[in-house]
Parts: C-alpha cells; structure tokens; sequence
C-alpha cells in the first residue's frame, strides 16, 4: 500500500513538474516572440523617424517660412524625406495655410512671392486627370480642333481638389483672372474647344511661359454681356463631369456623345470657324444661325438641373 502511494506521489511531482516545465517553455517562446516583435517595431519607427521643419504657429498662404515660424521637430512619417523643405527653402512663401504642428512639405511653400492682387480662383471649367490629386503642380492649357494649344495659367498648385465636381482652387493675380476668363469664354464659344490640365513630374521644373492671348473680342462679349461667363463656366464645367466619368467608366467616345445628347447638350458654337490663332473669326455666323445667348441660357439651366 505504502508503494502505490509513493508510486502516485512520485507520478504527480513529475506531472506537476512536465507542466511547469511546459508553462516555462510557453512563456519562454512569447518573451522571445514578443521581444522579436517589439525589436522589429523598434525597427520600424527608427526607419520612419526624421527630423523635419513643423510649423511652430500659424503661418498664412503668402506669408514667408522663416526661423520663427517653423522649427526642426523629430516625427514618425512614413514619406521619403525629400518630400519635406529644407533649410534652403527657408525663406519660401506658403502657398496654403498652414496650421501649428503640421509638418511642411515642398507641396505647401512656393519661391514666388505672392502680388498683392493674388487671389485664391476656383477653376471648375477644366477638364481634370483621373488621378488628379491636392498639391498638384499643374499647367492650365485651352486646346482648339484645329489642334493648337496654348498655355493659360502656369505651374499651379492644386488645393480643395473635388474630383468628382471637377473644380479646385489656385491661386492668381488679377491678370491671371481675366486670362482665365477669356480662355473659358473662348472654350464655350468654340466647338471643340476645351480646357484641361497637364501635371508638373517636379516641382523643381521651370514655370512654363503662357501662350494664351486675351482677345480684345472677347474681352468686350464679357463687358456687353456679363453673364456670358457664368453660362460658359457652367456649361464647361457639366462637360468636364461627363469626360471624366467617362474616362473612369471607360465608355466610348459614341457612349459619350450619347450621354451628352440624353443631357441636352447642345453645340453652343454652332458652326463657327477658327482661325490660325486658334480661336473664333469673330463669331461670324454661317448659313445655320447660332443659337441667341438667352437660348443658351436656358438649355444651360435645364441641362443642369437634369443632371
């Protein structure tokens, strides 16, 4: 009797030792785990941290980054570090706001000093890239069926992007403005014509000259008729939605015009002819009378309305 209870005793310390042994190897084999995790973290947040310029107070579009403003900060980001400013760009203006705390990067600050007219211009008439995107670098350019193309706005920094509404806002001198006004009101009274963007590959490229020429014709449709800029701007800005779901649907070019014709579109143009500078001939009329701007008006509103 006195065996059996030995041979019990000795049979539960070495179970009760099999265990610890187990909980010890398990416990051993979460520590090691654990540990390769945390030195792989540890690893991570290493490769990630950097030592950039963070905004020490709230710096306004236009106002200069200086050393009082923006202060070297260690952050965890996972951006390459040439997307953030250097000390050389120390002295570059904002090209946003930018609130206290907020990392800068190059997309944010411009070289250019900023007129007092500049003014911040929504643009909802351009026909924009599918992968558009804040902090674009990017050329307005007006292309007539003739092909011939010319530069509107250059290097321009894309902010408030609405994909879907096509519309963005940049900011421009006054000059500028009436630029872009005369290019929409040409784009809507020349068939075929559009406005669209090209993107800058870095902003370290040179800022294109602009090509486009304000036409003394169309500055004085404007002042006759005041509204003729809001009809085009409206009408431009239903055409660029269409193209770009198009382009994202993949539909066809006869798909589109489809589209277009269930909308009520019309040819706001009517036949009217370019000449070798690419836009209108005066807007002389041919054999098919065009349609009266109060017309336009109208089918414009519709037009929107449906959509």
């Amino acid at each position: 009797m006195n065996r059996k209870r030995q041979q019990r005793k000795a049979i539960a310390i070495f179970a009760a030792i099999a265990i610890l042994i187990a909980t010890l190897a398990v416990f051993v084999y979460q520590a090691i785990t654990l540990r390769g995790k945390n030195n792989e973290l540890e690893a991570r947040l290493q490769a990630n941290t950097q030592n950039v310029y963070v905004a020490v107070a709230n710096i306004e579009a236009g106002e200069e980054i200086t050393a009082d403003n923006v202060a070297v900060q260690q952050i965890i980001s996972g951006l390459e570090s040439f997307y953030y400013i250097t000390a050389d760009q120390i002295g570059t203006h904002a090209l946003i706001d930018i609130s206290e705390g907020t990392p800068i990067t190059n997309a944010m600050v411009t070289e250019d000093v900023f007129d007092k007219d500049s003014r911040e211009y929504e643009i909802s008439v351009a026909n924009l890239m599918t992968s558009q995107q804040d902090y674009d670098t990017v050329d307005v350019r007006i292309m007539y069926p003739n092909g011939e193309d010319y530069l509107v706005l250059s290097k321009k920094t894309v902010t408030g992007l609405n994909l879907e509404g096509c519309l963005f806002n940049a900011v421009l001198s006054e000059e500028e403005i009436l630029r872009m006004a005369s290019a929409t009101v040409d784009a809507y009274l020349t068939t075929g014509a559009y406005i669209y963007t090209t993107r800058y590959v870095a902003n370290s490229q040179d800022e294109a000259k602009p090509t486009y020429l304000v036409r003394a014709e169309t500055l004085d449709l404007i002042n006759s008729d005041p509204n003729v800029l809001s009809k085009a701007t409206e009408t431009l800005n239903l055409s660029a939605r269409l193209s770009l779901e198009a382009r994202l649907s993949g539909m066809t070019e006869d798909e589109l015009s489809a589209v277009a014709s269930g909308h009520n579109i019309s040819d706001v143009a009517g036949s009217k002819t370019t000449s070798s500078t690419g836009v209108s001939d005066s807007y002389t009329e041919t054999e098919e009378e065009p349609m009266d701007l109060n017309e336009i008006t109208d089918k414009t509103e519709e037009t929107l309305q449906e959509d």
